[in-house]
């Protein structure tokens, strides 16, 4: 029993790591989840625009348009200023207000010591260092942009640049406002596209009415095209950094991670939605109005990643089309995605523990609005975990210090039975039963506990609440920059460090297994531990600090008042 225990350790600690390296980026078996609500959505999200009228007057020739330059159109929101170009009645910028590229740090010196690397940071002169705002079109010159709409067909081609003419020069959304904004173009065939975006003041979501009218004298049989676009190029995915297509459909997800097409991916069916992922964002597109259509994805190398969502239409001449979309450009926000109810929450990934993830990020929500800050919240949310584990742990240390009194008899044992391993192991079994025993219960509350943490180390990780979220911005008297982001790693490693203390104290305290093997394997698990958390979200070391500590206080009262 004593090398089953060993082994059960070990095993926990192999699993661990399984867990921590590849079990929350693998994604779960397919299983079916609840149709995404489409027909109509909710007050908090934007309504789907209806298709505008025909337009009554008829749009400038296209040779006029054509010699003229496409002009910009600005959207201003609260939340967000959006960039569209004539050209295509497409973006050229989309940028989050209440989102940063980087933190405004300096650094001041790196020091790298074999595989430890950290920096010293400062804040950079405040008027100076102001981060740009986040953009979420990631395209070069030359390839294309989001939100281009083209038709393809036998008989007639009309590319997704084409030139429209906009119905406003620009918008300016104040809180409570609606605006609509309008693209017209006409091929010289008589194909009119009308583009009509909706925007709210108040959500990164709107809506995009597409409207197809044939004006020729021939019948046009082909698709219409709504693509998205972006480059990732000199950009690697991270443990934490997403990057790629993702889509629903047919209630399934697919995820693809930029760099890993080799050809062109082709999906049919129902267009749950679909669009590119960089982790804490994504660019998202849903069809409204279109139960069948065709979603393609490619990445050419190098080349941009170019999402397309396909959709067959057949025109007699003076017949139109309508399609509608709901297009989200924005953070991964649970809740707000939830209340878009388009389905969109579904993009935030927690990995298989997500049963326990979303809780936990509820809670944490909870204690931020309460004391304001997340590394407080980290630590009342590690508060109340201890707690709900206190009893598991307690049993634990109290199986273990009863071990440590079996091990003289233990010893006697191994060495009366140490050539027949099958007596020694019955003779032990006995041994335990008499005094009543586990020699299994030391490892119980890590396995209980394995799966909080996993679920909470991808919370940390993944959860947009901790971007660019402080703890501690600067050390007393100094303007050094330490854990000023609580979802990257402390740049100065001081909390893995003082994570590792606290383990090799608590390794103390815990009463030693008899056999030497296992007790040096356990005092090699706090430099194991310390290694893997350098490189850790700080707000997940910040948890496991505290818990170490809490650890340290139960352990002391159970030794002194209860054994």
């Amino acid at each position: 029993m004593e090398n089953r225990a060993l082994i059960a350790l070990a095993l926990s600690f192999v699993v661990f790591l399984v867990f921590m390296f590849l079990g929350q980026k693998v994604q779960p078996p397919h299983a079916p989840a609840p149709p995404a609500q489409q027909a109509e959505v909710q007050p908090g999200a934007p309504k789907p625009a209806p298709a505008p009228a025909p337009a009554a007057q008829p749009a400038p020739p296209p040779a006029t348009r054509l010699a003229r330059p496409a002009k910009d159109v600005i959207v201003e929101t609260p939340l967000y200023r959006a960039v569209f170009s004539e050209l295509g009645g497409a973006l050229k910028s989309f940028q989050l207000k209440k989102y940063r590229e980087s933190m405004p740090f300096a650094i001041l010196d790196q020091y790298n010591l074999g595989p430890v690397h950290f920096e010293v940071q400062r804040y950079q002169n405040p008027e100076k260092a102001a981060a740009s705002p986040k953009e979420l079109v990631r395209v070069k010159k030359d390839d294309g942009l989001p939100l281009t709409l083209s038709w393809e067909g036998q008989s007639l081609k009309v590319p997704g640049l084409t030139l429209y003419e906009a119905s406003q020069t620009g918008l300016n959304l104040k809180p409570g406002q609606t605006a609509a904004l309008k693209f017209t173009a006409v091929t010289p065939e008589g194909l009119v596209l009308t583009k009509t975006f909706t925007f709210k003041s108040d959500s990164y979501a709107f809506d995009l009415a597409v409207k197809v009218d044939n004006r020729s004298k021939q019948n046009l049989e082909g698709q219409l095209d709504l693509g998205l676009v972006s480059d990732y190029s000199g950009e690697e995915p991270s443990r934490f950094n997403f990057l790629g297509f993702h889509a629903s459909v047919n209630n399934r997800i697919e995820q693809y991670k930029t760099g890993s097409l080799k050809e062109l991916k082709t999906f049919a069916g129902k267009v749950d939605w679909a669009g590119l992922d960089e982790g804490y964002f994504m660019t998202t597109m849903v069809p409204l109005a279109a139960p069948k259509a065709i979603l393609t994805v490619k990445e050419p190398h190098p080349g941009p990643m170019d999402v397309v969502i396909r959709t067959p239409e057949t025109l007699a001449p003076g017949q139109d089309a309508n399609l509608s979309f709901a297009l989200y450009f924005g953070p991964k926000d649970l809740a707000d995605l939830k209340a878009l109810n388009l389905g969109l929450e579904r993009a935030v990934d927690f990995g298989w523990f997500q049963f326990l993830a979303v809780p936990l990020l509820y809670l944490l929500r909870f204690f931020h609005n309460y004391v304001h800050n997340w590394g407080w919240a980290i630590i009342i949310l590690t508060v109340v975990i201890r707690v709900v584990f206190f009893y598991p742990n307690h049993k634990s240390y109290k199986s273990m210090k009863e071990m440590q009194k079996l091990q003289p008899k233990v010893a006697k044992l191994r060495e009366k039975y140490k050539d027949d391993k099958e007596t020694m192991n019955k003779e032990l079994m006995a041994l335990y039963r008499t005094f009543k025993v586990n020699p299994l219960a030391g490892c119980l509350p890590m396995v209980l506990q394995l799966p909080f943490f996993i679920a909470l180390y991808n919370v940390l990780g993944y959860s947009i609440e901790l971007r660019h979220t402080p703890f501690i911005s600067t050390l007393p008297f100094t303007n050094i920059v330490w854990l000023a982001d609580l979802s990257t790693k402390d740049p100065l490693l001081i909390t893995p460090l003082v994570m590792g203390a606290t383990m090799f104290l608590q390794q103390k305290m815990t009463p030693s297994p008899g056999d030497p093997t296992q007790a040096k394997m356990m005092m090699f698990l706090p430099i194991i531990f310390t290694f893997m958390f350098l490189n850790f979200a700080s707000g997940l070391v910040l948890y496991w600090l505290v818990n170490n500590v809490l650890s340290i206080i139960q352990q002391y009262y159970t030794n002194k008042y209860l054994t």
